[in-house]
């Protein structure tokens, strides 16, 4: 397996903290009725495919309209509705990243897992999660603060994504927790 040494320090193949969290996020909430949908690992898994977040009314996302995939999705079974979308940036936690996860989704029209629509609404929290040994709270509220007066401006179907939140770790072994907590938050919201 291919690896590469990230800025923490440990030597992992891309996506691999991604799926760590994500199997960690189904242990959680198999039981609870929501299904979490990854990219990287094991294709033949049901739960493991592209997340593709793109743009336009056609059927199926085409090269030229994607904007970006997603590395986890917690979905309703039955309406496949996304309660979250999550983006983890396990090198950096640079705005640059995190401003262009969170506007690719937002500008896009539509959430597409192995050829299924996933609908967002005022339902879905878009959380990036960066990795950062120093978190730069003050940079994260600016960011935050500027994209709610500019995402009613997108008119895009995506831009009605209820929440926005921009979270980081400095150890992974605590990215788990960190998910936990703010889905929690999630959820209750949405109820």
């Amino acid at each position: 397996m291919d690896t590469k040494t990230t800025k923490n320090g440990k030597g992992k193949s891309h996506g691999q903290i991604t799926v760590e969290s994500a199997k960690r996020l189904q242990q959680i909430y198999k039981d609870n009725g929501y299904d979490i949908l990854y990219d990287h690992g094991d294709r033949l898994n049901d739960n493991v495919g592209e997340i593709v977040c793109w743009y336009g009314d056609g059927k199926k996302p085409e090269w030229e309209t994607e904007l970006s995939q997603i590395d986890i999705a917690v979905v309703e079974p039955g309406s496949k509705r996304a309660i979250a979308l999550i983006e983890i940036e396990e090198t950096n936690d640079t705005p640059k990243t995190f401003m262009g996860d969170i506007f690719c989704t937002l500008m896009g029209d539509q959430i597409n897992f192995r050829g299924s629509s996933l609908p967002v609404g005022r339902w879905t929290t878009l959380m990036v999660v960066g990795f950062s040994k120093k978190p730069n709270v003050k940079r994260i509220q600016h960011i935050l603060a500027r994209l709610e007066r500019l995402k009613p401006a997108l008119g895009t179907k995506n831009s009605s994504i209820g929440h926005v939140l921009i979270k980081t770790f400095s150890d992974e072994a605590k990215l788990p927790a960190l998910l936990l907590y703010e889905l929690d938050k999630a959820f209750k919201e949405e109820l």
